[in-house]
């Protein structure tokens, strides 16, 4: 995968003593995803689902889950996001290559903290339904990475204890495609 140019946050911005906190608060929000099949989406080889699921504040997300329903020995979970006002579309091209796609909407005027919790909480959602590890979980984005895609692979990458709320330190990095 070719280098992809990323712009500088401020070191506050990830800071880890902030986000222990702030995944303290995730944890202690039952991570539970509805999810509801919706077959004048899905087709003979890809199998779509709304999925709705509360965020750690309360606030519903909505989206669609995307899977080939061919028998591929490793399916890649990707992750993307849609803004307030856009219809969420699904990747058939990666569908059709064995992805296993999230696309969630972002609900409007939601602060920078919560949007990255959102992201947080989709990536654990669609790690556990898949059965696989955060770390595993590929964000997906246009031309520009949203700040809280920046953000939630930097805590991703420190390889993130859900249950805990604690990072350990990692070099290693998630993922990011655009």
């Amino acid at each position: 995968m070719p280098s992809l140019p990323r712009r500088s946050l401020h070191p506050l911005l990830l800071e880890r003593k902030y986000w222990r906190k702030r995944l303290e608060q995730l944890n202690l929000a039952q991570a539970s995803v509805l999810l509801i099949p919706r077959p004048e989406l899905s087709t003979q080889s890809v199998e779509v689902d709304e999925f709705r699921l509360r965020t750690h504040d309360g606030i519903r997300l909505y989206g669609l889950r995307a899977q080939s329903r061919l028998p591929i020995a490793h399916q890649e979970v990707m992750v993307r996001l849609i803004g307030p006002c856009d219809s969420p579309e699904l990747d058939r091209e990666a569908l059709t290559d064995g992805t296993t796609e999230f696309v969630f909407q972002e609900p409007a005027g939601r602060r920078l903290e919560d949007r990255v919790m959102d992201v947080l909480r989709v990536c654990q959602i669609a790690a556990a339904q898949e059965g696989r590890s955060t770390r595993d979980v590929r964000l997906v984005f246009g031309e520009d990475i949203p700040d809280e895609f920046l953000i939630a692979s930097q805590l991703l990458a420190e390889e993130i204890d859900f249950a805990a709320g604690r990072a350990t330190a990692d070099d290693e990095t998630l993922g990011l495609q655009s």
